[in-house]
């Protein structure tokens, strides 16, 4: 029971409670995204929430189910949703390398999966971009285009979070002009 309300404590903020642990031992009996013991579970409320916890404690053990979770509900979806999720998870992956530093092989610490992000995202050339962004009236360029430029955006912004702590200007000169040229991006 909640102490304020006298109500019972939802699913999620009862698991939420759980030593580490234990919370591990729960995730590895269930399918992300499924409801939990046939009740709803909102699972993209316990991501968050796992997630600012692991970056408030600066723990890489919380962030490393953060990233699972959100990961796992990515794959359950498409387009605008699972762009959503993926935008979480690598603002996490970025924040705890901005904070952690980067590590080769690293469930969260590695920014290959940041990268490997940014370059699904790239569907256009620089070039291409540069020649849309150029047009004088934002409201010309297709929905598509403008939809696919906003996307690399956030997701270079994310990269360029973490970059102080990594190789990856060094390991992927190709995202250099990219990572320059995002401020002009729609």
């Amino acid at each position: 029971m909640s102490q304020a309300m006298g109500t019972p404590l939802s699913l999620v903020e009862t698991t939420l409670r759980l030593p580490l642990p234990q919370l591990r031992a729960w995730l590895d009996g269930l399918v992300v995204g499924e409801p939990v013991a046939g009740e709803n579970f909102n699972w993209v409320v316990f991501a968050f929430t796992i997630a600012a916890r692991a970056r408030e404690e600066s723990s890489l053990e919380w962030a490393q189910i953060g990233v699972f979770v959100y990961e796992s509900l990515a794959r359950r979806h498409a387009d605008e949703e699972e762009f959503s999720l993926r935008l979480s998870e690598m603002n996490l992956r970025a924040g705890m390398i901005a904070e952690l530093g980067e590590r080769e092989g690293d469930l969260v610490l590695d920014s290959e999966p940041l990268v490997a992000w940014v370059r699904r995202l790239t569907t256009l050339s620089l070039e291409e971009a540069a020649r849309w962004v150029a047009m004088e009236d934002v409201r010309t360029i297709p929905t598509e285009k403008l939809r696919a430029m906003r996307r690399l955006k956030h997701a270079l912004k994310i990269l360029a979070h973490a970059l102080p702590k990594t190789n990856v200007e060094q390991k992927h000169p190709e995202l250099v002009p990219w990572l320059q040229f995002r401020t002009r991006l729609p």
